[in-house]
């Protein structure tokens, strides 16, 4: 469940909010804690690329031959998902993409 308090607060409190994995967001219906504020039901898995969080998935859904019934996006520093045209917004935003993207649309490989 979304905590509107504490992530009013925590998206208000001065810092600059960055991206900081790339994630990949499974929505299955189903609440989970610790996950994203902005994120209702259904699981997010973060990693280094987005291949990575695929690999994740596929270990632990062993009836699963794909990943790719996923939204793949980033999650910041202020614990929020953001597909990848969100992203590439914020990252335009705050300076953290010094180039232009690769591919049409924003990749890990765009930032690190």
């Amino acid at each position: 469940m979304i905590d509107r308090y504490r992530l009013d607060h925590h998206l208000n409190n001065g810092e600059t909010e960055w991206v900081m994995c790339a994630a990949n967001y499974h929505d299955d219906g189903i609440e989970h804690y610790h996950q994203p504020f902005n994120i209702a039901t259904g699981y997010v898995i973060g990693g280094w690329r987005h291949g990575n969080c695929g690999m994740v998935y596929m270990a632990t859904n062993p009836n699963a031959t794909c990943w790719d019934d996923c939204v793949q996006g980033f999650l910041t520093t202020k614990n929020r998902f953001l597909d990848r045209k969100e992203a590439l917004e914020l990252v335009k935003h705050t300076g953290q993409l010094k180039n232009e993207i690769m591919g049409g649309m924003l990749t890990s490989e765009d930032l690190w």
